[in-house]
């Protein structure tokens, strides 16, 4: 790996429900790490359990980060962004999303109505792992996100090697840029996944551009494992995006 772009691209403001970090508090702590850019990623879930799109602020949002933004040109690339919940199950609010001309999207699967109801563990996990396939599907989006969710609820949850790979082959051919969440490593000390073994597969089929993201919900999370970009393996460079499109270099 030849690239070093320091980026945080998957990190949580008081506009997620979840949060209540303001991004000025990020920005800081950000110059302080000597990160080249971060990525405000706030939630937009619509599940059973909550639906952040119809009460998103998304005016209030662009107008602090606008302010933010300028504030801290000259120290720091600050991007803005969201994390979408099962993209391809909301076509629609999808596309108003896109529509904004975000710098990035990251889906994600987090907890989908069409899951509900399987109560076996195994099947659970399966039906996980197809849910992401088909988010992957159909791909408009930027960013894979975290696909070690579940291990949020079972610690001893353990990926499924060859269908991760085989999800990483479909990003290769969706043009969807893969995620390294480090989050499963600070809940459970787990390595981060997709782990360096499977984005190696990526790679050899063809991929390039990788992100390692923190996923912060509170300040002290952001870059918490910086060591995860030293360990890429060869081949895999990590990338930012501005404006939809990945970049080596800001």
């Amino acid at each position: 790996m030849k690239n070093f772009l320091r980026c945080d691209l998957h990190v949580h403001t008081d506009y997620s429900f979840d949060s209540s970090v303001t991004m000025e508090q990020y920005a800081r702590r950000a110059v302080e790490l000597g990160l080249d850019a971060v990525c405000f990623t706030d939630h937009i879930d619509i599940n059973n359990h909550r639906n952040t799109f119809q009460t998103f602020r998304f005016d209030e949002r662009l107008k602090e980060f606008e302010q933010i933004k300028k504030k801290y040109s000259s120290q720091i690339l600050l991007l803005l962004g969201f994390e979408m919940g099962e993209p391809h199950l909301h076509p629609k609010e999808t596309a108003f999303l896109r529509s904004m001309q975000p710098d990035m999207i990251i889906g994600s699967v987090h907890d989908p109505a069409v899951l509900e109801g399987i109560s076996d563990r195994r099947s659970y996990e399966r039906a996980y792992d197809r849910v992401v396939r088909d988010m992957v599907n159909y791909g408009d989006f930027d960013v894979l996100g975290h696909v070690d969710a579940l291990r949020k609820w079972h610690d001893d949850f353990v990926e499924d090697f060859d269908y991760v790979c085989g999800t990483l082959e479909r990003c290769v051919f969706r043009g969807i840029v893969p995620e390294i969440n480090t989050s499963s490593m600070r809940r459970t000390g787990v390595p981060a996944m997709p782990t360096a073994e499977a984005i190696a597969h990526y790679v050899s089929c063809g991929g390039r551009f990788v992100t390692v993201n923190s996923d912060a919900h509170v300040l002290s999370q952001l870059d918490e494992f910086p060591e995860v970009r030293l360990s890429l393996p060869n081949g895999a460079e990590l990338c930012c995006f501005v404006k939809g499109k990945p970049c080596l270099h800001l």
